[in-house]
């Protein structure tokens, strides 16, 4: 049986790379050049923002003239990036990078697992699971930063839920290397802080991006107003990404004010389910808030959404203890994974993530609504093995 769940393990994985490198083989770089010529830049005392030096750097191993790939993550993330400028091999980091990134998302898929209820010797369902979800390998194709957030909102789940709250805002600290993805959790997070008069949760975030913007501070005083700069000016809207660049795709790219539009619907949302929710149990929430969030972000790609591995994972761990759902899971993960790898090759990266996170959302709907007449199927045949 072990030996069978290997096979299936390697077979999920081979297939999903195999798509992946027929995808993105024509991929000139990949995201992971912002990164590293940040961190050297960072490691040098110069301006880890700079449009000209970050070309500078980039421009021998770029395939693509003229263009630059620019981090555009807060301060204090730069810390964690640190160690990549004293590794002056770019292939050699690449492959460190992939194994790293490899590595926290398995580690966070186990931890995923367990927190809704796994067993333990099911885990390579959610291995499968996950091979199987597009944004997995769309984010390790182009060496994105997504697992590192998705361990952010693991951590926070688990030490909350093992009541560590200073542990807990540590850990989702790490989400701030792209707030605005989770911008949702965060306004919960306030909310709820408010309404339990608990304020640990935040202090420990608020110290854990406070010790690493120090240390960044350190290395180069003016990151604070460099990246304001870089913030203030056009860069930003060369991008059109998620629903909001959807939106500026179709009605024009210089209406710059439609990039953040989703976010108001993303608002209304909160409050709704903030106030259908008198008990709020974090684990139950996070799925459905996260979802939404990213849905509605002001920015993102389809890369960024391997976090809506949250809901993915609780998914799993239901479907797969029960046959009439085992199946209908796997034929959504299938189509949803076709579907936005067609979106993407065919309408871009906006139109894909749109998809895959409604597809996520979708889903969510479906199960909240099943949910209660399983239930009931279920005590009722508790009832009549009874009688």
């Amino acid at each position: 049986m072990r030996r069978k769940k290997i096979v299936v393990i390697l077979a999920a994985m081979f297939i999903a790379a195999f798509l992946t490198t027929f995808t993105f083989h024509s991929v000139p770089r990949h995201d992971f050049i912002e990164y590293w010529a940040a961190a050297h830049l960072l490691v040098k005392g110069q301006n880890p923002y700079s449009l000209d030096l970050m070309r500078e750097l980039q421009q021998p191993l770029s395939q693509q003239n003229g263009e630059v790939l620019m981090v555009v993550s807060p301060p204090q993330v730069l810390t964690f990036l640190l160690p990549l400028g004293f590794l002056h091999s770019y292939v050699f980091a690449r492959l460190l990078w992939l194994l790293l990134n490899a590595g926290t998302l398995v580690f966070a898929i186990a931890l995923l697992w367990n927190l809704y209820g796994g067993e333990p010797s099911g885990l390579w369902i959610g291995l499968c699971t996950s091979a199987l979800f597009f944004p997995v390998w769309h984010c390790l194709a182009v060496a994105q930063i997504g697992p590192f957030l998705l361990l952010g909102l693991v951590g926070f789940l688990w030490f909350e839920s093992k009541g560590s709250p200073y542990l807990a805002g540590a850990a989702l600290a790490l989400t701030t290397a792209k707030p605005h993805l989770v911008y949702l959790v965060w306004l919960a997070l306030l909310l709820w802080s408010i309404r339990k008069r608990e304020i640990r949760v935040l202090a420990g975030a608020a110290v854990s991006i406070l010790i690493a913007l120090i240390a960044t501070l350190i290395l180069d005083p003016a990151a604070i107003s460099q990246y304001l700069e870089l913030v203030r000016s056009d860069y930003l809207w060369t991008y059109t990404a998620g629903a909001g660049g959807l939106l500026r795709s179709w009605f024009g790219p210089d209406k710059h004010f439609l990039q953040f539009a989703p976010m108001l619907p993303g608002l209304v949302a909160l409050a709704y389910y903030w106030h259908r929710h008198k008990s709020w149990v974090w684990l139950d929430q996070m799925p459905l808030l996260l979802t939404i969030s990213v849905l509605t972000s002001a920015y993102g790609w389809p890369f960024d959404e391997v976090v809506l591995l949250v809901p993915v994972i609780m998914l799993a761990t239901k479907a797969f203890g029960h046959e009439q759902t085992r199946g209908q899971a796997v034929l959504w993960l299938i189509g949803a994974f076709a579907v936005t790898l067609w979106c993407v090759l065919r309408y871009g990266d906006a139109a894909g993530m749109v998809v895959c996170a409604t597809s996520v959302l979708g889903y969510l709907i479906v199960d909240a609504k099943r949910r209660p007449i399983a239930e009931e199927a279920f005590l009722l045949r508790i009832e009549t093995e009874a009688d």
